[in-house]
Order: structure tokens, then C-alpha cells, then sequence
């Protein structure tokens, strides 16, 4: 009933809202319809009575039925602030929207009350105050057709109202009985938490042992029967892991004394071979030594050869060069000669025009006057050709001179020439020999190649063999190691008192007889 209470009220809150927004409606109405205030002090004095009830969080059936009996008064109170306006006829529809209304409150009766209220209103005034009902005044058939709109509407609302308070209690009801049941699950739970908490429990602690160790534990209590499956997979679970440890226990002592057998061996094998290792290592550095040098005084002959073979090119060359200077230096010779010659005619102009400048001052002087600029001009010319004559005789000292140091020249030419051939011919026997060795380190240095390549292949499979063997050296202690920590491991484990006499010795582990 808390619901349906509590809907109650919130209709009521709205209820008592919209009946103070219809006096505020009314109190506007009255500067339009000219009646006063009056129609408003009634529709207040109406609202007091069910808005106290309500602010008092009373929603119970006084304040429903006090606004039930408030609603219908709200369009009275505005027809007769319009009476004798031609539209009261559609102001009755607020009779009806107010009937509608109360429905907010989930109650039937309030429905009734203003359907009543309504019934009496129209029936009063249409026979003692026609004019607040009907613009046109009393009218009894209009009376019938309302009251029977309004009876059809009660109904209506009546059935509507009731049907819903009914499915609110039985909402209410199943809601008590849903609480209900939840109640009794949560005691199912709480008796299946008990169960399950008293197997964990017991679980726990044969857990607890054997992660302390104790195979040979065994939960002897009975569960509860949707636990007993559990208890029996334990059971079985602790039987086959003691059968478990006990065979783990027998084969690390085997693994163990094979580990330390082959670790021994493997050992040996490992000196024995870093050893051979070692010394393959040292051939293959010395011949890769060797090699490198054998391979450089290859190179370096074949480079000697081809210096020696520039240096006879070059030789030749100069050779050719000597025999060219040779033959230029013959035609500087002859080219001087020629020049001797041409000075030995410039100095005979020299003289002729020395006697001829001589014969010109002569026959100036016989002039007199007249042949003074005669005689000017052929002391210059006599001037002149005294200087060509000086300078000839120069020039031909030089060229005597340069004939001299030329023959030198050609001779020391000449000699430089045969001491090129007598070079080259040195140099042609020495890029013989020399190529000779060149060819002989080249062989020796593939040959030196050859082996240092087969060593080294010697030398990358040893060392494989060396890594394979420390592999398998490091495989051998690793599972000696891991032999003795499992045998230790093991040993941490207490199993039941089967296989006890062959396995004690191997195991070292502690055996207690199941429980």
C-alpha cells in the first residue's frame, strides 16, 4: 500500500497546484467579466479546505474527497463569472476536464463526489439560478444530455480508477512477495554458503599440505552429497601425484647418475678438443701470415716488374729524345752557318755603304753651301753603317761561339744516347728476371692460399666441434643440476609407504604412511 499511497499523494500535491492556477484564472477573469472579486474569494475559500489536508501530508481519503468535492466548484465559480455570455455553453466542458482530473488520486470515490457535485449544481440552478448555468435560462433537456455525458464519464473513470487501485495493490503485493522470496533464497544461500565454506575448508587444508608436501594426506570425512564427487577427484588427485612423485623420485636418481657419467666424459672431450682447437688455430694464424706475406712480395715484385718496365720505356724514350736533340742540335749547327754567312754580307754592305756615305761627304764638300745637308746626312749614314758593321762583327762572335758550345753539345748528346741503350738493355734483363720471380710468388702464394683456405675449413669445423662438445658439456651439467634439484625438489615431498625400500636410498625424501 506504500505505493499506492504514495502515487495518492503526489496527485493530491498536483491536484491542489491546478485548483490555486484556477483561482489565479478566476482572479484574471474578473477585470474582463466585470462581477468583482467575489467569484475569486469563493474559488480561494474553495481551495483552502483541501490544501491544508494536503501540505499536512495527509493524502488520505478526507483531503481526496475534499478535492473531489473543490474540483466541480472551479467551473461553477467561472460560469457564473460569465453568466450570460454566449459561449457558457463550452465553459461545461471544464466539467468534465475536472471530473478527468481526479483520476491522479488512484481513487473512485473522489470521481463519484465530483460527478455528484456536478449532478446537484445542474440540477439547483436550473430551476432556483437558470442564468449560471445557460445563457438562454433554464433548460431541462440540456440538463438530461450533461447528466448523461457525466454519468457515461463516472462510469468510466469509476472503472478505470478501481482497476487501477487493484493492479497498484497486487503490484504491491507481488512486490512483498518477490521481497519474500528473495528472503528465503538469500537463506538458501547463506545454508549453501555454510556447506560450501565448511568444504573449503577442509580443502584448503589438504591443500595447504600438500603445498607443504605431505602427499600422502587423504580427506577422510564425508561432504555433503552435491560436494561428494569433489572430495573422491581429491583423493584420487593426491593418489596419482603421490604415484607421480614416488616415479619422479626413482628416475632422477637414474638421470642423475647418468648426468654425472656423461659429464665426465664430455669433460675430457671438451680439453681435448679446445686443445686441437688451439693448436689448428696456431697453424691457421701462421699460414694466414704466411700467406699475407708471400701474397705482398707478389705484388710487390709484380709492381717492381711494372716500375722496371716504365723505367726501360722511359728509357727508350729518352733514347729517342737524345737522337732528336742529336739531329736538332746538327740543324742549329747548320742554321748558324747560314747565319755566318748573312753576317759576312751584312758586314760587306756595311763597308760598301761606309765608302759609299765617304764618297757622298766628299762630293758635299766640293758643294760647298749647297751640299752642307749632303754632308750631314752622309755622316749618319756613315754613323750607321760603322754600327752595323760592329754589331755584325758581334753577332758573328756569338754565332762562333754558340758553333762551338752546339758540336759540344752534339758530341755529349751523342754520348748520353749510347749510355741510354747500354740502360736499357740492363733494365730488359732485370724485368726478365724479375718477372720470373713475380710468376714463381704468385704460384707460391695461391698454393700458400689453397692450404690456408683448407685450414681454415679445418680449423671453423674444430672449433664447431669445440662449441658442440662445450654445448654438450654445459647440456651434461645443466641436467646433472637439474637432476639434483629435482631429486631435491622431490625429497621435499612426503609419499605414502609404497616402493619405500627401493626408492628411500635414491630420494633422500621423507615417507609417511597415508593417513
Amino acid at each position: 500500500m506504500n505505493e499506492l499511497n504514495e502515487l495518492r499523494r503526489k496527485g493530491a500535491t498536483i491536484l491542489v497546484a491546478i485548483g490555486w492556477i484556477c483561482v489565479l484564472v478566476i482572479t484574471a477573469n474578473a477585470f474582463f467579466a466585470g462581477t468583482g472579486l467575489m467569484p475569486a474569494a469563493l474559488a480561494a475559500a474553495v481551495s483552502i479546505v483541501p490544501t491544508t489536508l494536503v501540505l499536512r501530508g495527509n493524502a488520505g481519503s478526507q483531503a481526496r474527497l475534499a478535492l473531489g468535492f473543490a474540483y466541480p466548484l472551479y467551473p461553477a465559480i467561472m460560469l457564473w463569472q460569465w453568466s450570460g455570455q454566449h459561449w457558457m455553453l463550452d465553459l461545461h466542458m471544464q466539467f468534465f476536464a475536472a471530473i478527468a482530473m481526479l483520476m491522479l488520486l488512484a481513487d473512485w470515490r473522489p470521481v463519484l463526489l465530483a460527478a455528484a457535485v456536478t449532478a446537484v449544481h445542474h440540477l439547483f440552478t436550473n430551476f432556483l439560478a437558470p442564468s449560471l448555468v445557460f445563457p438562454d435560462g433554464s433548460d431541462i433537456e440540456r440538463v438530461v444530455l450533461h447528466a448523461v455525458i457525466v454519468v457515461a464519464e463516472t462510469a468510466v473513470l469509476t472503472l478505470i480508477a478501481r482497476n487501477f487501485e487493484t493492479l497498484v495493490i497486487e503490484q504491491a503485493a507481488a512486490q512483498n512477495a518477490r521481497e519474500r522470496t528473495e528472503e528465503l533464497a538469500l537463506e538458501e544461500r547463506q545454508r549453501a554458503a555454510d556447506e560450501q565454506n565448511r568444504v573449503i575448508d577442509q580443502i584448503g587444508s589438504a591443500l595447504r599440505a600438500l603445498a607443504n608436501g605431505d602427499l600422502s594426506l587423504r580427506i577422510t570425512s564425508a561432504f555433503p552429497a552435491s560436494y561428494e564427487a569433489l572430495r573422491r577427484d581429491f583423493n584420487a588427485a593426491a593418489g596419482e601425484l603421490d604415484q607421480i612423485v614416488r616415479n619422479v623420485t626413482r628416475s632422477a636418481g637414474q638421470i642423475e647418475t647418468g648426468s654425472r657419467e656423461i659429464r665426465t666424459a664430455t669433460d675430457d672431450l671438451a680439453l681435448r678438443t679446445e686443445e686441437q682447437a688451439a693448436t689448428l688455430e696456431d697453424i691457421t694464424n701462421t699460414l694466414r701470415a704466411l700467406n699475407v706475406t708471400v701474397t705482398e712480395n707478389a705484388t710487390s715484385a709484380f709492381d717492381l716488374q711494372g716500375n722496371v718496365t716504365k723505367a726501360r720505356d722511359d728509357a727508350l724514350s729518352g733514347s729517342e729524345v737524345v737522337e732528336s736533340a742529336v739531329h736538332a742540335m746538327s740543324e742549329i749547327e747548320y742554321s748558324a752557318q747560314e747565319i755566318s754567312k748573312i753576317i759576312t754580307l751584312i758586314d760587306g754592305i756595311a763597308f760598301q755603304t761606309n765608302l759609299l756615305a765617304l764618297n757622298a761627304g766628299v762630293e758635299a764638300a766640293r758643294a760647298g753651301e749647297a751640299g752642307k745637308g749632303f754632308a750631314v746626312v752622309a755622316t749618319e749614314v756613315r754613323a750607321l753603317a760603322q754600327r752595323s758593321a760592329d754589331a755584325a762583327n758581334d753577332i758573328k762572335a756569338l754565332i762562333s761561339t754558340s758553333s762551338e758550345q752546339v758540336s759540344r753539345g752534339v758530341r755529349l748528346v751523342g754520348q748520353s744516347g749510347e749510355a741510354l741503350m747500354t740502360i736499357v738493355n740492363g733494365i730488359a734483363q732485370i724485368n726478365e728476371s724479375i718477372g720470373r720471380i713475380a710468376t714463381v710468388s704468385q704460384g707460391q702464394a695461391g698454393e700458400i692460399g689453397r692450404i690456408n683456405e683448407r685450414m681454415g675449413r679445418l680449423d671453423s669445423a674444430t672449433q664447431q666441434n669445440a662449441a658442440m662438445v662445450e654445448e654438450g658439456t654445459a647440456a651434461a651439467r645443466h641436467l646433472s643440476s637439474e637432476a639434483e634439484a629435482m631429486a631435491r625438489l622431490v625429497a621435499h615431498f612426503a609419499v605414502s609407504g609404497e616402493d619405500r625400500a627401493g626408492n628411500g636410498a635414491s630420494s633422500g625424501g621423507r615417507l609417511r604412511h597415508a593417513a
